[in-house]
């Protein structure tokens, strides 16, 4: 008897035992799962605000380098945040990826008349075409003429990822779409959406409009995969105004276009001055801004220009 009533005291303490010891595992663990979700919101606001008050880029090709390590907590604004791994408001190509060397094809489904669709973003006439510009640098998208003031309007569903002010695209907004695609609006005079808004096809995103590097009212439209540009017109009948199919095959021949850019990256290139030249024709002449020559050649508008002398372009 006494034997039998010794094992059952001890029973009772070892189960009084492991639900102590349970009890305190679990406290501990519910508090740092407290503090860490309390420190994980504390940080996407500060990011958050930190991006708000951010409301200029000197240049986006000079920021693709930017570190977005801390901007994991941001993927809570984007439903596809698995497919591309990252959530980064200020760089137009923060993936890296080379698809040039993209071994398979990815079909992307554009409309599908349930959860994908698509709206023209501005019907208006086309003054400049996806391709190089002089011999030295890309035009990555397509630009429509527009009035000041006219509306800008989403291509297709998604999350609006950029929607600030650069030197070069002015106002722009940038939309990552369900269907893994993202779409550039650039040269707006106003935003009317902000970064993690959900938008769907035909949606408002700004005004139209001549800021950044422009010469004249355009909206300046870009279709990028992975962060690397495609030909809108792979994929849009610009003329007609809608889609030229239902899907897209994206392999690495749309990218095709990368090796001849690449020749020239990195290189200086320079214009020999000639008489009767002025900064104003050179930088017309060359693509570039009066700005961007004084800048890299160490010259104010007003310095006298000497026939002979080299200025360096890029």
């Amino acid at each position: 008897m006494t034997k039998s009533k010794n094992l059952f005291l001890g029973l009772l303490f070892a189960i009084a035992s492991v639900n102590l010891y349970a009890e305190k595992d679990i406290k501990p663990d519910k508090k740092e799962k407290e503090a860490e979700t309390a420190e994980k919101d504390t940080s996407v606001f500060k990011l958050q605000k930190e991006v708000e008050n951010s409301v200029f880029i000197e240049n986006f090709d000079d920021i693709d380098n930017f570190d977005i390590s801390s901007l994991e907590g941001y993927n809570e604004f984007d439903p596809t945040f698995d497919y591309y791994g990252i959530w980064d408001t200020i760089s137009v190509n923060p993936y890296k990826i080379d698809l040039t060397k993209k071994k398979d094809t990815t079909l992307i489904t554009l409309n599908d008349h349930h959860d994908c669709d698509y709206a023209h973003p501005f019907d208006g006439k086309v003054t400049s075409r996806f391709g190089p510009r002089g011999r030295y640098r890309y035009h990555y998208g397509i630009d429509i003429d527009l009035e000041t003031g006219d509306s800008v309007r989403c291509a297709f569903e998604g999350t609006v990822r950029i929607s600030r002010k650069s030197s070069t695209f002015g106002y722009v907004v940038m939309v990552r779409h369900k269907n893994g695609l993202e779409t550039i609006y650039a040269h707006l005079s106003k935003l009317e959406v902000k970064i993690g808004d959900h938008v769907e096809a035909g949606d408002l995103l700004g005004l139209g409009g001549n800021t950044g590097r422009s010469r004249g009212s355009h909206l300046h439209f870009e279709v990028r995969y992975k962060g690397m540009a495609i030909n809108p017109e792979s994929l849009i009948k610009f003329e007609e105004g809608k889609l030229v199919g239902n899907t897209l095959l994206v392999d690495k021949s749309a990218f095709d276009y990368y090796h001849a850019y690449n020749k020239y990256k990195g290189k200086s290139h320079y214009y020999v001055i000639r008489k009767g030249d002025t900064l104003g024709r050179i930088a017309q002449r060359n693509r570039v801004t009066v700005r961007q020559l004084c800048r890299l050649n160490g010259i104010t508008p007003k310095t006298t220009l000497r026939i002979g002398r080299k200025l360096r372009l890029m």
